[in-house]
């Protein structure tokens, strides 16, 4: 018969497994999803919400947003090329900074994604940038960033 030293071990031990499961989980889904196209740090903003961290990655004719603490394989938002155009980009105001990734620069979107904000990187924003412009011929006209 175990005595109780044995119990409090294994509860430990199961707890501890317990714990990091999700942890490996997040790692092996980051990878999962570098190695479907590229992925990029891309904080979001719905309107009247606040904002929230994640990563996107391009696929086809989707950008694809992920929330970075969530255990789904699936994409949280997808904006389509077609429906999504860069309005204005802008810094970060002060409030928003502290909830931001460092060097982050704010994107309004427009079209059918109208109130939507987006941050991330300059290098990224020239990729998405040039993402919702490169539509396939007789597309929506698309506004270009001031």
């Amino acid at each position: 018969m175990p005595d109780w030293w044995s119990w409090t071990a294994t509860v430990v031990g199961l707890l501890v497994v317990c714990a990091l499961i999700p942890v490996f989980w997040l790692i092996a889904r980051r990878r999962w999803l570098a190695g479907r196209g590229r992925v990029f740090e891309c904080s979001l903003k719905r309107p009247g919400a606040g904002w929230t961290l994640g990563v996107a990655r391009f696929r086809d004719e989707d950008l694809e947003w992920y929330r970075v603490f969530a255990l789904s394989l699936r994409p949280r938002i997808t904006f389509h090329r077609h429906e999504t155009s860069v309005v204005r980009v802008r810094p970060p105001e002060p409030d928003e900074a502290a909830e931001l990734y460092d060097g982050h620069v704010v994107t309004e979107l427009g079209g059918r994604n109208a109130g939507y904000l987006l941050a991330m990187a300059r290098p990224d924003l020239t990729a998405f940038s040039s993402w919702t412009e490169a539509g396939a011929p007789g597309g929506p006209e698309k506004s270009t960033y001031r």
